[in-house]
Formats: structure tokens, C-alpha cells, sequence
């Protein structure tokens, strides 16, 4: 068996939610990463978090991977 970090070592962090596990979060959260939207944390279809939305952090056994939490406000849209 690896010693490598996966998923199962996934932390989440929103303006809501405190440094939590995927795990230990309640059934149905989903995280996604696609070109556009970046990453994003999901509950029922709606958007909870987000790289350029609502602030987020993703963490994968201590090494951050995403974080816009440090963001003061988020970046204005280009014309």
C-alpha cells in the first residue's frame, strides 16, 4: 500500500465551514475542479464554495492545492 496522499487526506475550509475532512462532512458534498470554474465544493447541485466565488481552501494532507480565502474580496470581472 502507498504512503502517498489521496483523496481520503482531502481537508476543506470555507468562510463557514472550519478545517474539515471530506469525511467528516455530512453526505452529499462534492468537490469538482474544471478549467473554467476552478475548484469548487458542491451540496445538492448548488455551489457552497468556490475558487473564484465564495472563498475556499483545499488541502490534501497539510499541502494546499486551492486557496482564495486569503482573497479579500474577489477579483472584478474584465470588460
Amino acid at each position: 500500500m502507498s504512503d502517498a496522499p489521496s483523496y481520503h487526506d482531502l481537508f476543506i475550509t470555507t468562510a463557514d465551514i472550519p478545517r474539515t475532512s471530506i469525511f467528516n462532512l455530512p453526505f452529499g458534498y462534492e468537490v469538482s475542479c474544471n478549467r473554467v470554474g476552478g475548484w469548487s465544493v458542491w451540496l445538492k447541485s448548488a455551489e457552497v464554495a468556490g475558487e473564484y466565488g465564495n472563498g475556499l481552501r483545499l488541502d490534501v494532507d497539510g499541502h494546499v492545492i486551492c486557496d482564495s480565502l486569503t482573497r479579500a474580496t474577489p477579483p472584478e470581472p474584465t470588460p
